[in-house]
């Protein structure tokens, strides 16, 4: 029955408001009794006080005959309503106007404790009829008679008629005000319990409509604070999904684009030679050349596609090692320096000696063999790629810097470079891969703790930078071997 969020938080709200209607209801009641004993204390003295004015005028109490003390205490407490007693030293009743507890001994709790004024007592006892009786609240008079000892002429009134008046002028009002703000509670309780649980439905009924696969649906923002922080974690998870979605048909378009270039020649020269018409040595060794190069083009997209499987799984892991830049850079530049040297490009180098860092030497080779490929390949005839690497941001990393003279990366396009399969020059498509070098440095370098930015200028060059953590630690003899790699 209560299974609902909308039932549970109503049920929760309804049963707090009704504990909270009770202990206001208690501790009015509380309130009351004491504001009632207080008020009965004050009506007992009054009536005290008038009833022995009223003795002193027929006489002094002192010697006042007992028959016409009683009848004047008596005809008080018919006056009065209330019950009036007398009693010897020894609190003995000598005298009850109900005439109930004559001769009963009363134990006066509280009138040792309780003074009033010279004379005057007050406080509290219980019934000598036992429990039936109750317990009896009194306010009354001292007085010394000449024969007779100390006396004590008490004016009592039970404490139960406290509970009648209670049931007859404050329990009739406070269930009328409790019924009402009950009802009220429950109605405000109502909306509440709604304003909380309807946001969450509409969340609820937006991942219902995703998973049927309406992937534009998105919950409204509505309602407190964290169910609106639940609808725009939930609708920027949805945009993450659907943008990884997206990513995914990008990236089985894309693959499925690339891999049709070269499957279409290689079935084109195989079938040249397996039909004659590649009859010459000269067009037979052009075709196998042909095949041989779009599939070792194919194999090294299928290792890039690869490596990027194994970044996004989690399952490249990095060495944590001592490198030194200056071996490193000297080995990717040397091993460039044909390529660069065909294309009319110099490399220069920078790095100081003993400059460390923290990596995995062969992957850090890798992102700087790319960058340098990339610059001597977009750089015209006569230009230049400079190396560059030292420490910055006051010691916190190392940056390495790969800067060339070359044609320059349009500004619309530089946000995008690292995308893969984006290529900015469509033209170079088939000689220079797939566009997933770019891709793949950006992994390896976030991989290992580091980032990568470019600036780029067209018509006067692009620079790389690389960030990475220094090695803080002491070389270890690894690091001699790293210049050979």
């Amino acid at each position: 029955m209560f299974r609902s969020l909308n039932s549970r938080l109503l049920l929760s709200y309804v049963a707090v408001i009704v504990v909270c209607l009770v202990l206001v209801g208690l501790g009015l009641l509380l309130f009351a009794g004491s504001l009632w004993t207080r008020e009965t204390f004050w009506r007992l003295e009054a009536a005290a006080q008038a009833t022995l004015l009223a003795l002193r005028q027929a006489g002094p109490l002192e010697t006042l005959p007992p028959e016409q003390l009683r009848a004047q205490v008596l005809k008080a407490a018919e006056e009065q309503e209330l019950r009036v007693l007398v009693l010897d030293a020894r609190r003995t009743v000598q005298f009850d106007s109900e005439k109930a507890w004559e001769g009963e001994q009363l134990k006066l709790d509280e009138v040792a404790r309780t003074p009033v004024a010279p004379g005057r007592v007050r406080g509290a006892f219980l019934a000598p009829t036992g429990r039936r009786g109750g317990r009896w609240i009194f306010a009354g008079q001292v007085v010394a008679r000449r024969g007779e000892g100390r006396q004590f002429i008490l004016f009592a009134s039970p404490r139960w008629r406290m509970w009648g008046w209670f049931a007859e002028n404050l329990v009739p009002p406070l269930v009328r005000a409790g019924a009402v703000a009950l009802v009220l509670s429950i109605l405000l309780a109502l909306l509440v319990s709604r304003s909380v649980a309807a946001p969450l439905q509409r969340v609820a009924a937006a991942a219902e409509a995703i998973a049927r696969g309406e992937a534009g649906t998105r919950a409204p923002v509505s309602g407190p604070q964290e169910v609106r922080a639940l609808a725009s974690s939930f609708n920027t998870m949805a945009d993450r999904v659907e943008a990884a979605r997206q990513s995914q048909r990008d990236f089985v378009a894309n693959v499925s684009h690339e891999l049709k270039t070269p499957l279409t020649s290689i079935q084109g020269f195989s079938q040249a030679l397996l039909d004659g018409t590649a009859s010459t040595p000269e067009t037979a060794a052009r075709a196998a050349r042909v095949v041989h190069e779009e599939a070792e083009r194919m194999r090294r997209m299928v290792d890039e596609l690869l490596t990027l499987a194994r970044f996004d799984a989690g399952q490249m892991v990095m060495a944590r090692d001592p490198v030194e830049l200056g071996p490193l850079l000297r080995a990717c530049v040397e091993k460039l320096a044909p390529q660069a040297q065909a294309a009319e490009v110099a490399l220069e180098l920078d790095v100081p000696d003993r400059l460390l860092v923290t990596g995995d030497a062969d992957r850090l080779a890798q992102v700087l063999s790319n960058l340098l490929d990339n610059g001597v390949a977009h750089t015209p005839a006569g230009g230049s790629v400079a190396v560059a690497a030292r420490r910055a941001g006051e010691g916190h990393f190392v940056e390495v810097t790969v800067t060339d003279t070359g044609r320059g990366i349009p500004a619309d396009a530089l946000p995008r470079i690292f995308e893969r399969f984006y290529q900015v020059d469509k033209a170079r498509r088939r000689s220079r891969g797939a566009g997933l070098g770019l891709a793949i440095t950006k992994e390896i370098v976030e991989a290992h703790g580091g980032t990568i930015t470019a600036e780029s200028v067209v018509g006067l060059g692009s620079r790389f930078a690389v960030r990475l953590p220094p090695w803080e630690g002491e070389p270890t003899a690894a690091m001699g071997r790293q210049g050979n790699q």
